[in-house]
């Protein structure tokens, strides 16, 4: 079945870097057909290095160095490269990652309760929008506990979407900005006194009244505090060492 798969895009005259990777990344996904690649072996098996002759990479003569689009590549790195991918394969959803998941948890439970209680304060007990749905002090301990369950599986989130190797600042601002948005608009409650079809809550917008813009200020807040708070957190234990990256 590989061979059907792979063999069509080694006919044309030139094969690129694109489908060089394709291949290899194949191989690595079908241990089975391949063989035995490289965690087992020093060598790769024969259908993995039929497959790579056909990018040049293996050759009939004897240098250790082959190329590709004129770039020297050493078989034994090569396998290096193969043995890191499958390891990683193999490691992703082991025991010690389900270990690493439920200190990630812990940390964004701390992080998220301790980074907004203030915030759900302020909007709990200080300026409560309707007295109806808030009750003080007993809402501001229930918002706060879960607010801190909502870190936790934040945390777990944002550990499997920011990986190993990512340092790209915007996919942790995205991942963020996504969660932030997700709980400030659905604690957002409508005023008795609005119409629908079409929604019409008064001054300043219609859709939404003064009522309204103020909910969506103080949750936009208390969000932010939280899932901010926590991804925070969560790279200080990074960089202390006390939970690893998932990897790639």
């Amino acid at each position: 079945k590989i061979k059907k798969i792979v063999y069509p895009f080694y006919r044309t005259k030139k094969m690129n870097l694109f489908r060089f990777y394709c291949s290899v990344l194949i191989c690595t996904l079908q241990q089975n057909a391949c063989g035995r690649i490289a965690a087992f072996s020093p060598q790769p098996s024969p259908l993995t290095k039929q497959i790579l002759h056909h990018t040049h990479i293996f050759s009939t003569k004897s240098s250790p160095f082959k190329h590709f689009d004129g770039l020297p590549i050493r078989e034994d790195a090569l396998t290096t490269a193969l043995y890191a991918t499958n390891k990683n394969k193999e490691d992703k959803f082991s025991f010690k990652q389900r270990i690493e998941s439920i200190k990630t948890a812990v940390i964004g439970l701390a992080a998220g309760g301790v980074a907004s209680t203030p915030f759900i304060f302020l909007h709990d007990v200080l300026f409560p929008v309707d007295s109806s749905y808030t009750s003080g002090f007993s809402s501001w301990e229930f918002d706060t506990d879960m607010g801190s369950l909502q870190a936790a599986l934040f945390a777990i989130v944002y550990r499997y979407c920011v990986r190993e190797e990512d340092d790209n600042e915007m996919l942790n601002m995205g991942v963020v900005g996504a969660f932030v948005v997700v709980r400030t608009l659905s604690r957002v409650h409508v005023p008795s006194y609005c119409t629908a079809a079409p929604l019409d809550c008064g001054d300043p917008l219609g859709y939404f009244d003064f009522n309204m813009i103020q909910q969506l200020v103080l949750n936009g807040l208390e969000s932010a505090a939280l899932f901010a708070g926590t991804a925070a957190a969560m790279e200080y234990a990074y960089e202390r060492n006390w939970v690893s990256k998932f990897p790639n």
